[in-house]
């Protein structure tokens, strides 16, 4: 990791998170330090504030061969792509996630709503008026990628996706999920990630026929497995962890959520009862829960039934929770 120039770096191979925030500077730097930091070196942004408040942005940007994402809260600003800082043609699709904002390219303007999308490309400049402090996700990709995919690409830049796109949910469903770095782990996940990410840009964007039907068996299929997966990691506890129940949130049919596990090599119960037995085994040997009971544990995770948790929890690990606790606490 890297803190230099109040920038903190992360690089894994050929992909790298960095993270900017004014709060890591004193008050009167802030402003500066984003201009010259965030703007200048890391987005190609000039930046000029709209409030004479204490101007404030926390950002963190994801690079890898053939995407970059970008996530940040933003004090009210004007932010300006310049011809001069100009150096690639990516094709970008910016979502103010909690804001409205103005945006004006290739001579169009259109006022944004919270949850709509502009689509812009780096090779031309922009101008985006953000009135107010908000939440937004900014995801590009090389324009060789997604020409290919999408039909008449030059007739969509500067014009606005809706918040209720159901293609562009997917898509920001998807990058909302990708903050843990397992699925930036190793080269071939992150090959897949890239892939799955240009399938879903290309969806949103208007993808052509044979392209979309691809997009969809690939990115968006991945898409919403993932959307699912993380669903269940964060309701292992609850009652109505079911295939019903995921199918109504996720508003995709039941067979369906089958289908996408089974092309897994599992099932949805294999792969709850999986999880559920992970979690159980990280807390039991984690110290911080040396205390709690194992049947808490058992209910905590999911399972409504001790004896089936013991028995499914030794088909698993070889061993039973008390006697696993049992092995920690001797040090064995």
């Amino acid at each position: 990791m890297s803190g230099s120039s109040g920038i903190a770096a992360v690089a894994n191979g050929d992909y790298v998170v960095v993270r900017f925030s004014t709060a890591d500077f004193p008050p009167r730097e802030g402003l500066h330090a984003c201009r010259e930091i965030y703007g200048r070196t890391l987005s190609k942004l000039d930046i000029e504030p709209l409030s004479t408040e204490q101007f404030q942005t926390e950002a963190t940007l994801r690079r890898m061969p053939g995407l970059g994402i970008v996530t940040a809260r933003r004090s009210p600003a004007i932010y300006r792509l310049p011809r001069k800082f100009i150096d690639n043609d990516d094709v970008v699709i910016t979502v103010g996630l909690t804001s409205s904002y103005e945006v004006n390219h290739c001579g169009r303007t259109f006022n944004m709503r919270p949850g709509e999308a502009t689509v812009l490309t780096a090779s031309e400049p922009a101008f985006l008026k953000v009135p107010t402090q908000g939440e937004y996700i900014s995801v590009r990709a090389p324009l060789r990628a997604i020409s290919p995919l999408v039909a008449d690409l030059n007739l969509v830049y500067g014009r606005p996706i809706p918040a209720s796109a159901p293609t562009l949910r997917l898509l920001t469903r998807y990058l909302s999920v990708l903050h843990d770095t397992e699925a930036f782990a190793t080269p071939d996940l992150r090959r897949q990630v890239v892939v799955h990410v240009h399938d879903l840009m290309a969806l949103a964007l208007g993808a052509a026929r044979d392209a979309a039907e691809i997009a969809k068996s690939r990115g968006a299929r991945a898409a919403r497995l993932r959307a699912i997966k993380e669903d269940i990691a964060t309701g292992l506890d609850r009652p109505d962890l079911s295939v019903a129940a995921l199918a109504a949130r996720h508003r995709v049919k039941p067979r369906w959520i089958q289908r996408l596990f089974e092309s897994e090599g599992t099932t949805l119960t294999e792969y709850v009862l999986t999880q559920r037995l992970v979690r159980a085994h990280r807390l039991i040997t984690d110290p911080r829960y040396a205390g709690q009971k194992i049947s808490t544990i058992a209910f905590n995770v999911g399972f409504g039934d001790l004896s089936y948790f013991n028995r499914a929890f030794r088909r698993r690990y070889g061993v039973a929770p008390s006697e696993l606790r049992a092995a920690i606490r001797s040090g064995d």
